[in-house]
């Protein structure tokens, strides 16, 4: 596949935009912060241009003019009250209020965009599953172990392979090219928290072999809205199925960058 970075047109790529992180300095002083390997894989892999949305910046009408949305992974947690559990902050966890607020924002508005493909990783899917009326849940015991991967010996990569996962055959990664349906795919894992309570439009792709949703999808076939549990972005090319997410997610954003243009 051709190096998007030096293709003769990278302007002629989709535009998507990419949900940034509020962080806040000592000195007080705040930022916005999207990580580099997924802008990397968004421009190697999907072959689209990730255009940095900061979360103050995230109004709805700015979806209009975009060819795609990614909400990204992160070290912060989607805060209880915007699943309905006011006041249930755990303690030592960081939480961006902002951010919440803009992807909620976002993935309302995108409901009005049929067209628009969605993809999230991680804290990205969880937000997913909130806006479509689902909840978050802590893991607990073995279960907790399993999905915070941590590699021995300490210091280790934490990207590396966790577990697998069982793709569903009859949903929007069942139907990728490569016969994924019914295999089970290695996967790397970082999260404390899981969707559940999955209401009617939001279907379960992809399960943990301990039942955990690793990925869903939301109202398929008629939009493309995918909810991945793991980090896709990290150690893209050594994965099967990961590359074939982000050409799918590219191939889509390419089809409405097409009919924009022709409206």
């Amino acid at each position: 596949m051709p190096d998007p970075v030096n293709s003769p047109d990278p302007q002629g790529f989709p535009v998507v935009g990419v949900l940034a992180c509020r962080k806040q300095r000592a000195n007080g002083t705040s930022y916005s912060r999207v990580n580099d390997v997924l802008a990397d894989s968004l421009l190697r892999y999907a072959r689209v241009l990730p255009l940095v949305v900061p979360p103050d910046e995230a109004s709805a009408g700015a979806l209009d003019d975009l060819d795609g949305l990614v909400l990204p992974g992160s070290g912060s947690f989607v805060h209880p009250r915007f699943f309905g559990e006011p006041g249930a902050e755990t303690e030592g966890r960081e939480y961006d209020t902002d951010r919440d607020a803009a992807a909620l924002a976002l993935l309302r508005h995108a409901r009005t965009l049929p067209d628009l493909p969605v993809l999230g990783s991680c804290r990205g899917m969880q937000e997913i599953g909130v806006a479509a009326g689902s909840a978050l849940r802590d893991t607990e015991g073995a279960e907790a172990a399993v999905h915070r991967f941590t590699p021995a010996p300490a210091g280790g990569d934490r990207w590396a392979d966790a577990h697998p996962v069982h793709i569903r055959p009859g949903g929007l990664l069942g139907g990728l090219p490569g016969g994924f349906a019914g295999a089970a795919v290695p996967v790397n894992s970082q999260h404390s928290q899981v969707v559940c309570a999955l209401p009617d439009g939001v279907r379960v792709e992809a399960l943990a072999p301990d039942g955990v949703p690793e990925a869903i999808s939301v109202d398929w076939p008629a939009r493309y809205v995918l909810g991945i549990q793991w980090h896709f972005e990290q150690h893209t090319g050594d994965s099967a199925l990961n590359p074939t997410i982000l050409e799918s997610f590219g191939r889509h954003c390419r089809l409405r960058r097409e009919k924009r243009k022709t409206c």
